[in-house]
């Protein structure tokens, strides 16, 4: 592909970046980030620039963009992974990129060849939205040796608007938005969950007007954009599965929730916090439950049987998001044909030789390229459903990007009275996890 390829939005960012030294792309998944960034990287940047990026991402997407485009041939990318030796070895070539992950970071930020690079960019950025991280503080301690700085993420505040301040501040080191978390708080926030006897603050809201106030604060340097506004997308559905079980399970997942204690099997479920419980209802929904042991019990079949369904009714690939191992396992002994994913199997998908593809959403959630257009449609299905709105959305645009000519639809299994529908209540943007995790335990 060519630089004259590139969409009119992505060339007035770039030439925004001329006179925004430090920049953040706030852009949903499928815009171009990647490109965008290389762009601005290959015709501005000088010396060498390190990119901090999610394992996968940063094993893959970087290098693999280079070779898709003529103007970015030239680059040479060294990737910050594997081993000590490895690293070093990578640290040490002569490169235009160096691309580490997120878990590498602070062992590289220890390295005295850390001096070397010009020029930061860190793809993802929300991972950087706490400040009490390791990576955060080993990252702040070099960001003023960086002459161009530049953050790329979809989802800028997948907690609230209080995730900004760390990822601004990686930007401008506290100018627009203070200089300290506390500051930040004390002038745009106050608190939302709180425990009425020790006074500990579980989340805080933002005052009135201060959205609008920090919005504007950052509107110079931070940008965002809409997919919709920019691409010509095809049909995206969402489709709620309501799940029944029978009386006697609904006794035991009642139980549990109740009393954080149920027999199941042979097995004494116990769950010790409201965290743990919470935990242990998601696996319940999901027809199976860890024992003290370490080993599954399965409880019942209802989402298998309805994943069953779905794929009889329709021909078309299904991208199937799991979380918990057990899930994992009992999937692969229903769909034997299904395939779990990794990089060596993304062109198969791609061309519509595998039915079934297998996902975590925090492996197969980030910077990956799933459109798929060989079927009717193009099918997501949500088995179980994870706290995180972040990974949700990430995810979810895996299929549903630039690129995807086929209609989308994203499938939800959700178990009737249950965690699950507080959980979707979240992923809607309804209620927070806090409020989500106080209603399906009943706690008031």
């Amino acid at each position: 592909m060519k630089r004259s390829d590139l969409h009119p939005y992505q060339i007035e960012m770039i030439g925004r970046a001329k006179s925004i030294p430090n920049l953040g792309l706030f852009l949903p998944p499928g815009l171009g980030k990647t490109t965008t960034s290389l762009t601005i990287l290959a015709e501005q940047f000088d010396g060498p620039t390190l990119i901090v990026a999610p394992k996968r991402v940063a094993e893959t997407v970087w290098s693999q963009e280079t070779l898709k485009w003529d103007h970015l041939k030239h680059l040479s990318v060294a990737k910050i992974l594997g081993t000590p030796t490895q690293r070093l070895t990578a640290l040490k070539s002569s490169s235009n990129i160096y691309v580490v992950n997120l878990e590498n970071l602070t062992w590289l930020c220890e390295q005295s060849e850390m001096s070397k690079f010009k020029n930061l960019i860190i793809d993802e950025s929300s991972r950087f939205k706490d400040p009490s991280t390791k990576r955060f503080k080993a990252l702040k301690k070099h960001l003023k040796n960086f002459t161009r700085r530049i953050i790329l993420t979809g989802t800028p505040t997948p907690q609230g608007m209080a995730d900004l301040w760390s990822q601004v501040g990686i930007l401008d080191l506290g100018e627009r938005l203070e200089t300290s978390l506390t500051r930040f708080r004390d002038k745009y926030l106050q608190p939302d969950q709180m425990n009425r006897h020790t006074k500990v603050i579980y989340s805080w809201k933002l005052k009135n007007g201060s959205a609008e106030e920090i919005q504007n604060k950052i509107s110079d340097i931070c940008f965002s954009l809409k997919a919709q506004d920019y691409l010509q997308l095809p049909s995206l559905t969402s489709l709620y599965h309501s799940i029944q079980i029978d009386k006697s399970i609904r006794d035991k997942y009642d139980q549990l929730r109740k009393d954080m204690v149920a027999d199941i099997g042979k097995e004494r479920i116990t769950a010790p916090t409201a965290a743990t419980l919470a935990g242990k209802l998601l696996q319940f929904t999901s027809g199976a439950i860890y024992g003290e042991d370490g080993q599954t019990q399965e409880i019942h079949r209802a989402k298998l049987e309805r994943l069953e369904s779905i794929m009889e009714e329709s021909s078309s690939p299904t991208l199937v998001f799991y979380h918990f191992k057990h899930s994992l396992q009992r999937l692969r002994l229903l769909f034997p044909q299904a395939v779990v994913l990794d990089d060596d199997n993304i062109e198969a998908w791609r061309n519509g030789k595998i039915r079934m593809l297998l996902a975590h959403p925090q492996s197969g959630g980030i910077g990956l390229n799933l459109q798929c257009n060989v079927g009717e449609t193009a099918q997501t299905v949500w088995f179980d459903l994870p706290w995180s709105s972040e990974n949700y959305i990430q995810a979810n645009a895996r299929i549903y990007r630039q690129g995807q000519e086929k209609p989308v639809i994203i499938h939800h299994l959700v178990l009737s009275n249950s965690i699950d529908e507080h959980v979707v209540k979240v992923l809607e943007g309804k209620i927070s996890t806090q409020e989500a995790l106080l209603e399906a335990l009943n706690v008031k």
